[in-house]
């Protein structure tokens, strides 16, 4: 057999291999489960520490695998070209070449990926040695040409470790998963909170002052044991004349040693818990780090004239991840309900952002955050038992009220004739 061809074979044969350890690799470390590695790390296996050290710095890995496939594509197609040279005829060998190229994609490229994807823990832990050694042997390659690059994606505004997903892919991946059946519902809206923990505010999450109780600094002790027993809190805010001036916060715990001795008229003062008080414009992903660190469940928020907004709780938070959290003494009651086709009854206080994540409406307004707030906003005026407001093709009817404050509204989904209207309009007129 002449030398020259099997030689050409031999290094095909090796362009296949190199070819089908990168694609292999890429995609079953890309692929792999993080839970299951840290496992076989703990558990000291030497090829998942490879893994692990491979993973530590994606920007290498990336590059060796690319080089890899590059270099092995590029040998392939020369020595392909250089066995089919001597064909007598120009499509014989063109046809040599498309053959030689189609079974590179196929044995070096899907077959490899397939197989990855289809056992990705299996093939990294396989792959990991061969992949680290051949690092080793581009890494002048990828150092080169990271130092090249380095200027150009400077000069492009690239940072290292620029995010490769954004958040609204990642939204869309998600909502594919949960269509795709991959995901259920509550994981959909628990990602979706945690993407969207960062950006809400503390305001947007609180307990308006007018909706929590508090108990007065003066009160007695057993004022104060009869008063938890009303409210079933654990935690109750003390404060001073006035709910704008907040002066402890009692945990009733700590009222039980005094029972149990009859210590009834002891002053209350004596043992209340400091305040913290926060924004209502702080971020809420900020306050639980900053709730966790001071070892406090409970915030006492303030608007920007210092005077008491309303509370907020480490629950609350929790709630915006994982959504309403109830206890054995909670009386379930949602905030939304849905009686009939395109008609719903919520609370006041329920946000814009969860009912229209709810309803599928898009109602928003530049005075509040709830639908209370949009109401408020339309109306113009204290609002009353039976006051419609139209926004789009929306109609919100006030159903009840509670004090000077809307409690339920009634939204009708569907067009109001020009008369109609009219007669919205002239409701709010006529009251001023």
């Amino acid at each position: 057999m002449d030398p020259e061809p099997t030689l050409e074979l031999l290094g095909l044969l090796v362009c296949f291999a190199l070819t089908a350890i990168a694609s292999a690799a890429d995609a079953a470390l890309s692929a792999i489960s993080r839970h299951r590695l840290n496992t076989l790390v703990s558990e000291g296996t030497s090829r998942a520490h490879v893994v692990a050290q491979l993973l530590d710095d994606p920007a290498r890995l990336k590059a060796t695998t690319l080089t890899i496939d590059t270099f092995a594509k590029c040998g392939a197609t020369a020595l392909s070209l250089a066995l089919f040279l001597n064909q007598p005829v120009l499509w014989q060998r063109l046809i040599g070449v498309v053959l030689v190229l189609l079974a590179l994609l196929m044995v070096g490229e899907a077959l490899p990926k397939l197989l990855a994807t289809a056992y990705p823990d299996r093939m990294a832990l396989v792959l990991a040695r061969p992949l680290r050694l051949l690092a080793l042997l581009v890494w002048p390659i990828t150092a080169t040409v990271g130092l090249a690059t380095a200027p150009i994606a400077r000069l492009l505004g690239i940072k290292p470790g620029t995010a490769l997903v954004t958040e609204e892919e990642l939204k869309l991946l998600v909502n594919v998963g949960e269509e795709e059946g991959l995901i259920e519902r509550e994981e959909r809206e628990m990602i979706e909170g945690i993407l969207l923990f960062g950006d809400t505010l503390v305001r947007e999450v609180m307990v308006p002052r007018i909706d929590f109780a508090a108990l007065e600094a003066d009160s007695s002790i057993s004022a104060a044991l009869d008063f938890a027993l009303d409210q079933g809190h654990s935690r109750i805010p003390v404060y001073e004349e006035t709910i704008d001036r907040i002066v402890g916060v009692l945990y009733v715990r700590e009222l039980l040693p005094l029972l149990r001795d009859g210590r009834l008229d002891a002053s209350l003062r004596e043992h209340l818990r400091p305040v913290y008080f926060v924004p209502e414009t702080m971020k809420v992903d900020v306050l639980l780090r900053s709730l966790k660190t001071r070892k406090v469940h409970l915030a006492i928020v303030v608007d920007e004239y210092g005077g008491t907004a309303g509370l907020v709780t480490i629950e609350d938070l929790l709630e915006e991840i994982v959504g309403e959290i109830q206890d054995e003494y909670d009386v379930e009651e949602p905030l939304i309900q849905h009686p009939a086709p395109d008609t719903w009854i919520a609370d006041a206080r329920v946000s814009l952002a969860d009912l229209n994540a709810e309803t599928g409406l898009h109602l928003a307004t530049d005075e509040g955050d709830s639908l209370g707030g949009l109401v408020y906003e339309k109306l113009g005026t204290i609002p009353a038992v039976g006051d419609s407001v139209a926004v789009g093709d929306v109609t919100i009817t006030v159903q009840s009220v509670q004090g000077l404050r809307p409690e339920k509204l009634q939204l009708v989904l569907g067009a109001k004739d020009d008369e109609e209207e009219a007669v919205v309009q002239e409701q709010a007129d006529a009251r001023d």
